[in-house]
């Protein structure tokens, strides 16, 4: 295990590799996943005046650390552009009218960046139009009967489920944190991948096989190091984030962890079929940092891939790191266990196999000397 424990010992002991590992992921994960979600505002123009707006207006107010900010129609370019607002919602005239009729009112949506918490105080108004619709259904579309089933609901006599803001809100911050650890993840790729070409681009290389070591070896003792730095990464950044921010992943914090786990898998694959492109370590870690922002935002690391035209989401199919989000998904808001991604689990340890593979066919036989 002498290889083994010398790649662990020149990991751990260069302080450049340690902080993009362990601390670069944790500052950006406080400082983008947790603290973009402490503070949204919501410019509101109420055109309706009904009560039915006002519960909309209520219920938006509700949401976790969100500023409501009530404005005329002619204030919303103005203040949306300015960034005084972050979001602006025009409820039309006639709304209350038409959710009693059973209809799906329209509501004009202004904005300038497609954060995710957009999209999540988009889902608070459809949710709540889909629960009024259910009342006038179950009122037959008459008006008094609406009034009265509006008004258990409202003194909580008439229950319609809906997820509690804040721990919707504690949800995507779950999700964006582990956003940014597949993001670090595919910089750990490189980093470790990348000692054997500093060993090559070093003369050490060539020089270890005049002792009884063969490649095989010498290949399978790296990569089980770097399969370990991987495991100890996803360890250290999902053990923080559950014990001093209560992240919770899901049902456990253990089914984040093992397909966390299997996405590393992937990694390595991926970390020593871009190695093998490359004679000098600096071209490997340049392309990773060139790579790896395009993968993770197709790959809706950051926000869901929903959002995005049709032509980028059918691109992100083919993207290694829209599978791991989709596992991530439904770990998060599903509720989902690890045994039950085996879609994802599959398509990973697929994209992982082929790079391997590519890998392999493309390592020039790193066994002669240059």
């Amino acid at each position: 295990m002498t290889i083994f424990n010398q790649a662990m010992r020149r990991t751990f002991r260069n302080k450049i590799k340690l902080i993009v590992l362990f601390i670069l992921p944790l500052i950006y994960i406080l400082l983008f996943a947790i603290q973009s979600q402490n503070s949204l505002s919501i410019g509101i123009v109420d055109k309706d005046g009904s009560i039915l707006s006002e519960k909309l207006i209520n219920e938006l107010s509700k949401m976790n650390k969100v500023d409501v900010i009530r404005m005329d129609e002619t204030e919303v370019y103005d203040k949306t552009v300015s960034y005084q607002v972050d979001y602006s919602m025009i409820i039309e005239k006639n709304f209350g009218q038409k959710l009693m009729n059973g209809e799906k009112p329209q509501l004009k949506e202004f904005y300038l960046n497609n954060r995710e918490k957009f999209y999540y105080a988009k889902n608070i108004a459809n949710e709540f139009v889909y629960a009024m619709q259910t009342l006038a259904v179950g009122a037959d579309y008459n008006e008094a009967e609406f009034k009265q089933a509006f008004s258990e609901y409202e003194n909580g006599k008439l229950v319609i489920t809906n997820n509690d803001s804040s721990e919707q809100s504690l949800k995507m911050q779950e999700r964006d944190a582990l956003g940014f650890l597949v993001l670090f993840m595919l910089y750990m790729s490189v980093i470790t991948a990348g000692l054997i070409l500093e060993d090559k681009s070093s003369g050490v290389f060539y020089r270890v096989f005049y002792a009884p070591v063969t490649l095989f070896r010498y290949m399978a003792e790296n990569l089980a190091a770097y399969f370990v730095v991987a495991v100890i990464q996803i360890t250290f950044i999902i053990g923080m984030l559950n014990i001093f921010f209560g992240m919770k992943f899901g049902s456990h914090p253990l089914h984040a962890y093992l397909f966390l786990i299997v996405f590393a898998l992937f990694c390595l694959s991926f970390g020593m079929w871009l190695v093998s492109l490359f004679k000098k370590p600096f071209g490997a870690y340049l392309t990773i940092i060139f790579l790896s922002g395009p993968l993770a935002i197709l790959g809706g690391n950051f926000f869901p891939i929903e959002v995005m035209p049709n032509i980028l989401q059918k691109i992100a199919l083919f993207l290694p790191t829209t599978w791991v989000m989709s596992g991530v998904d439904k770990i998060i808001y599903d509720g989902q266990n690890f045994l039950e991604l085996s879609l994802e689990i599959i398509i990973l340890l697929i994209f992982a196999g082929i790079f391997f593979a590519a890998g392999q066919f493309k390592r020039v036989d790193i066994a002669k000397s240059e």
